[in-house]
Parts: structure tokens; C-alpha cells; sequence
């Protein structure tokens, strides 16, 4: 009778191994999707697959090399802002077509061609070294919620009051971020000693400038100051705010200002990630040359 228990018991024992390493291998293994990608959903909830009425989700995202190793996170590197609209039809890249598939607290792991991914997470054509040896990059992602469209917009005019907070802590005050207010929208740190009124340059002058933006706590955007040639009236060449300060100055003049996030990267940062959304900046430039058409 023992023996009878005792082997009915280890049948029980082997195949409940057997059904733990049959649901292990099938979690290990990823999906291939017709849009380029393979994917592996690591954990859902099954009360979010009828939620349809959303139109935007809030992610966690984490980018990883092929030896997972973190090398951008959007609690670092985007403040918490990550969001995507979940209307497929609008996705270009793999990414924003996988983020367009799920719903609140779905969890997956997506592996992406590694020229894919460079080109269009970050525009690069060349991949960074950290990832040059490897075939794929790993994105891990959690639909943390789901919001609607008046949701969403709450969540951008929380995000610019914080803005106009730390406008104010720099400046030291109300009054003066009121001060230094240009009526083109940026702010003035450093002022030349005569603006002008009229802009002097005219539509295809050649004007070399010389510009280094940074952070408002002094942390650089570039290395050195950056050096550009550009064709005066020709759009897309430099941040919004960058135009309507070159609009204000003359050949030879310096000067100092802050671009809030509308006039720079605005409310989703910049493509290549380095710079998150709402993020006032601070640049100092110099009209160097103009070169009449």
C-alpha cells in the first residue's frame, strides 16, 4: 500500500516537473509580428483587454543591450513621460505599433533589430558602441494606465505649472520671470545693450552663429559651443525660440536666454531622448557673420 502511495505520489512529483519546464520553455520563448518585431507579453490583466474607450497610455519603459544592460529608462531619461496615443493606424515605428496592441498593467519584453531601433528611437544611422556586437535591443515595457483625452491634457497642465515652478526658482521670482519675458515667448538672462525692433537680416542671408544650450541647473547640452551656418527664413534649421532670438540681435551681439519647453522640445522631449518633455533650456548665442543672398 506504502509503495502504491509512494509511487502514485512521485508520478505526481515528476509530472508536475514536467508541466513546470513545459510552461517555463513556453514563457521563454518570443512571437514574431508582421511588423518586424518579436515580442513576449510577461504578465497581463485580463480586466484591461475590454477597456476601449482609452486613447492614450502611460508607459515604464526600459531599453536594454543583448547582456541587459540598461542604457535608457523614461523614469531617467523622460521624467515619468512617457505616453503614446493607441490608435495604431497613426504608429510608424515597430515600437509604436507594439505599445499600440496593449492595454493597462500588460507587461512584455520586445526584441527589435538593433539598426531598426537606432534609426528610429534616435535617428541615428550609426549604432552606438555599447551596442555595436549585438543583433537585437531588448524593450521592456509596462502599460502602467490608460487615459482619456481630457485625462491626458490634466496631466500637461500639471506638468506646465512644475515648468513655470522652475522658471520661477531660477529667476528667484514671479516678477522677475515677468521681467525677463520677450514678447516672442522666451526669457532674457542676459540682454544685448540695444535691441532692435526691426529685424535686420532678410530672407535667404547666410548667418553664422555660434550657440551652447544646457540644462537649467548648468549641466551642458553639448560639449563646446557649436558653431552653424544657417540660411536665414528657411524653417526646421533651429529651435523655434532659437529664430526668434536671432530675430532680436545684430551682427556681433551676445546674449543669454531661456527657452520654455513650447519654444524647444516641447511636450514629448527630443527624438533622441536626451532631453525630456517640458524641459525649459538655457542658451547662450552669438551672431557672428552675415553673408548677404
Amino acid at each position: 500500500m506504502y509503495k502504491t502511495i509512494a509511487f502514485k505520489i512521485g508520478i505526481l512529483i515528476v509530472g508536475f516537473a514536467i508541466l513546470t519546464q513545459c510552461v517555463r520553455k513556453k514563457n521563454s520563448t518570443f512571437s514574431y509580428h508582421h511588423h518586424g518585431y518579436y515580442y513576449k507579453l510577461l504578465s497581463f490583466d485580463e480586466e484591461g483587454l475590454t477597456q476601449n474607450k482609452w486613447k492614450i497610455a502611460h508607459l515604464s519603459v526600459v531599453f536594454k543591450t543583448q547582456a541587459d544592460s540598461v542604457f535608457w529608462d523614461s523614469y531617467n531619461n523622460l521624467n515619468d513621460n512617457f505616453f503614446v496615443r493607441l490608435d495604431s493606424n497613426e504608429a510608424a515605428g515597430h515600437l509604436d505599433k507594439c505599445f499600440a496592441r496593449y492595454k493597462s498593467n500588460d507587461s512584455v519584453c520586445v526584441l527589435i533589430k538593433t539598426t531598426d531601433f537606432y534609426k528610429e528611437q534616435f535617428n541615428l544611422s550609426q549604432i552606438p558602441y555599447f551596442s555595436l556586437n549585438d543583433t537585437v535591443v531588448k524593450v521592456y515595457f509596462k502599460v502602467r494606465e490608460q487615459l482619456s483625452e481630457n485625462e491626458f491634457q490634466k496631466i500637461k497642465e500639471d506638468n506646465t505649472k512644475k515648468e513655470t515652478g522652475r522658471l520661477i526658482a531660477y529667476f528667484g521670482s514671479k516678477q522677475d520671470v515677468d521681467f525677463a519675458t520677450d514678447s516672442a515667448g522666451f526669457y532674457w538672462v542676459e540682454r544685448p545693450d540695444s535691441l532692435v525692433n526691426t529685424c535686420v537680416f532678410e530672407n535667404g542671408d547666410l548667418i553664422n552663429i555660434t550657440y551652447q544650450g544646457s540644462f537649467l541647473n548648468g549641466r551642458l547640452l553639448e560639449n563646446k559651443p557649436q558653431n552653424f551656418d544657417l540660411v536665414f527664413g528657411t524653417p526646421d534649421q533651429l529651435l523655434k525660440g532659437l529664430n526668434y532670438v536671432i530675430r532680436r540681435l545684430k551682427v556681433g551681439q551676445n546674449a543669454k536666454i531661456v527657452l520654455p519647453s513650447r519654444l524647444a522640445f516641447g511636450e514629448k522631449g527630443s527624438c533622441n531622448g536626451t532631453i525630456p518633455p517640458f524641459t525649459p533650456l538655457v542658451y547662450d548665442i552669438r551672431i557672428n557673420n552675415l553673408t548677404r543672398k
